[in-house]
């Protein structure tokens, strides 16, 4: 007994120099006051959104890059077609796109930036499993000092939907420091907002909405004949001709590009959606081989609907059964 309080006794200097340690490395703060950004904007359209934050030090010196990420869908292309620029406290400055080819701080498996803050953050309150992160950097390293509390305002110039699809979807924000990233265990080092819904207009399509929850959800949301496509049924969006049946098949017509209609909607092995969480469906077809499609020929997109198997009931675009989905092939 005396031998063990004699090493507590020896230990606790350490003990309280690692608490005191932790606790000073949590009273460093970032925070995103606010996200101004437009409601709306048409295909192509640069837009400006503006971060404020600010970053509190309680300890310090420190010398860092900064360090934003966007969330965004992934053939906007942000990475090309984005600028950043900041003012505030600690001067004025740019920033520029980190290298895929640099690992993130704090990743766990060597990821890079992109796909660490993908891992971490997933799509916040989007429901399309279609987007990236993009990460920037500054320019160069910034500095803060004991105790300063400092104020930055970064403008954020991106064009938007230059993919020509109609599309509402709320982009994210994440800011971080190049040291430390998105560690498990400093949540207070990373925060991450999401603005509000982004309608992007005066494009061609039905409207991909990454917003709202949808009966029909393709991944990816672009693609070609050649690609392989996952189709999701939600049925628990909104009550359907379709309500606690358990068996869904896949009812679809694909249309070449020389006119020709190839309809497969016998309700078989080949066209059952597997369940992958009640009352949620999905299958993955490669499209050219799917429908058979003839060497030479090309799809130019796909109407379907979701049926029992009896194949009577029907549901369709709007929850009903005479206006189908859509697949459309584009090109990038």
């Amino acid at each position: 007994m005396i031998k063990y309080l004699r090493n507590t006794r020896k230990k606790l200097p350490r003990y309280v120099f690692l608490a005191a340690l932790i606790l000073f490395l949590s009273n460093c703060d970032f925070i995103i006051n606010s996200i101004t950004q437009p409601l709306t904007a048409n295909v192509g359209e640069e837009i400006t959104t503006v971060l404020d934050a600010n970053f509190n030090v309680d300890g310090g010196p420190y010398t860092k890059r900064i360090v934003i990420g966007i969330l965004a869908p992934k053939s906007w292309k942000i990475g090309e077609n984005t600028k950043i620029t900041f003012s505030g406290d600690k001067g004025t400055g740019t920033m520029v796109p980190i290298p895929a080819s640099e690992v993130a701080a704090s990743a766990k498996n060597g990821e890079n930036w992109a796909t660490r803050m993908k891992n971490k953050l997933g799509i916040g309150p989007n429901f399309i499993d279609d987007m990236e992160w993009v990460p920037f950097q500054t320019a160069e390293s910034l500095t803060a000092n004991i105790n300063e509390k400092a104020n930055a305002k970064f403008q954020i110039k991106m064009k938007v939907g230059i993919d020509g699809q109609n599309t509402s979807v709320r982009l994210g924000y994440v800011v971080c420091n190049k040291d430390d990233g998105l560690a498990d265990d400093t949540p207070n080092l990373w925060p991450v907002k999401y603005a509000n819904c982004l309608e992007v207009s005066g494009g061609t399509g039905d409207l991909i909405d990454f917003c709202n929850p949808s009966l029909a959800v393709l991944s990816p949301v672009k693609v070609l004949d050649n690609d392989f496509e996952s189709i999701t049924f939600d049925n628990t969006v909104t009550t359907t001709a379709l309500k606690d049946v358990q068996n869904i098949y896949l009812c679809a017509t694909a249309h070449t590009s020389d006119g020709q209609d190839i309809v497969v909607c016998a309700q078989d092995e080949r066209s059952k959606m597997r369940t992958i969480a009640p009352n949620k469906f999905q299958i993955t077809i490669w499209p050219r081989g799917y429908f058979n499609v003839p060497a030479g020929k090309t799809l130019t997109g796909v109407d379907y609907y979701f049926t029992d198997q009896g194949g009577t009931v029907k549901v369709g675009f709007g929850n009903v059964s005479t206006v189908p989905f859509k697949i459309k092939f584009l090109c990038d």
